[in-house]
């Protein structure tokens, strides 16, 4: 069904063309290698992701706007969607990333990229100010006039961590609870309000939201063979709630290093696992626990940027598109659920109890209930 659909915008839901490759799972939420200097009580992390298609979004905010500091967003989305993940096996430290910008010159000006490098120093000192280590080893930019549309980013993170500091995936061999992290509001590490967009459908969020004149006054910034684009009728200036439709959509991700940094030490004993809400939104979690029932009953109010998208895709598509509210979910021992929720809140970040995950002698499902419907959705 999403599959279909996403498919019309030129984009694969969920990849199930890469099944037939070896699996790299290794235990962790990111694949995790023996160390590389060979020390066994070490392990290594190599890791790649990046900001999708949402640079063609910043690419026309700054169009009509002139507005720079999307660029500068753009470098933490690439950041974020690297450390977040490791970040769910257990590394919220000493990170050391690369960077690669390929872009259109005769669309994107030297500028933009000098902006971007900017911004990924940028965010470093942030993480550094919060106590988090990382550096910069350097990166790579790409003239691709006749591959790249516009623009696109993407960050390679590599850690070296002590084997005792990860957190493995462990399938639940009792009913546990699932803690969602907001992926909305303001954090008290951040400097702005923050919509809970992330990095994931914005492919479809681009297409289903915006107007139409915008494949005719900026016909760079999609493919002209697709026929469902620009189905929408707002405009990136276009007030939402007293915010314009631009900044819901390119709010940068929110990294949940602080809070996961805070909680690691204390309570790993207590963890199954950690989960980021990216690719396949809020059925990322059936990849990871075999033989396992999940459920979620008691979602987040959903937040004005996926409100938006009401009636234009069934909720089920939505869910796993978007992370519809929260991003990171802790898979815990009850009896800490409630000292994992007042801990993130002391950062600013709402959390609450979303469902429960429990053992079971079939293959792994997952039964998702939101405003009076149920959905059930069964591994593939």
């Amino acid at each position: 069904m999403t599959e279909d659909w996403y498919r019309t915008l030129g984009v694969s839901a969920h990849k199930s063309f890469l099944e037939s490759l070896p699996p790299a799972k290794s235990g962790y939420f990111a694949p995790i290698l023996p160390d590389i200097a060979g020390d066994p009580a070490y392990r290594f992390a190599l890791h790649a992701d990046g900001i999708g298609t949402k640079g063609v979004l910043a690419y026309l905010w700054w169009k009509e706007t002139g507005d720079m500091q999307v660029w500068s967003d753009l470098a933490q989305d690439a950041l974020v969607m690297n450390t977040d993940d490791l970040a769910c096996s257990g590394i919220v430290g000493k990170f050391v990333f690369s960077t690669t910008i390929t872009r259109n010159p005769f669309f994107v000006p030297d500028e933009i990229v000098m902006a971007i490098i900017r911004g990924v120093y940028a965010f470093i000192e942030q993480l550094e100010a919060l106590g988090i280590p990382a550096k910069v080893a350097g990166g790579e930019t790409a003239d691709m006039p006749d591959v790249v549309r516009t623009i696109g980013l993407e960050a390679t993170a590599a850690a070296r961590v002590p084997a005792n500091q990860l957190i493995p995936l462990r399938r639940p061999d009792k009913e546990i609870l699932i803690l969602g992290l907001a992926s909305f509001g303001q954090a008290n590490y951040e400097n702005t309000h923050n919509s809970g967009v992330g990095c994931n459908g914005i492919t479809a969020a681009r297409h289903l939201l915006l107007d139409a004149s915008y494949k005719h006054q900026y016909p760079e910034t999609t493919e002209p063979s697709l026929t469902h684009t620009y189905q929408g009728t707002l405009r990136l200036r276009d007030e939402v709630e007293g915010i314009p439709v631009g900044k819901l959509l390119l709010s940068p991700s929110r990294t949940y290093l602080p809070i996961l940094r805070e909680i690691l030490p204390k309570y790993r004993r207590y963890l199954y696992g950690a989960i980021h809400c990216t690719g396949g939104g809020q059925r990322k979690a059936l990849k990871y626990f075999p033989q396992t029932l999940i459920r979620k009953e008691n979602f987040f109010p959903v937040p004005i940027i996926f409100r938006l998208l009401e009636g234009k895709r069934t909720w089920a598509e939505l869910f796993e598109t978007f992370n519809m509210g929260h991003r990171l979910e802790l898979y815990a021992e009850p009896q800490v659920g409630e000292e994992l929720i007042d801990l993130s809140r002391t950062y600013g970040v709402d959390a609450k109890v979303i469902g429960t995950a429990m053992p079971i002698d079939q293959p792994s499902r997952m039964e998702v209930k939101f405003q009076g419907q149920q959905w059930v959705w069964f591994a593939s």
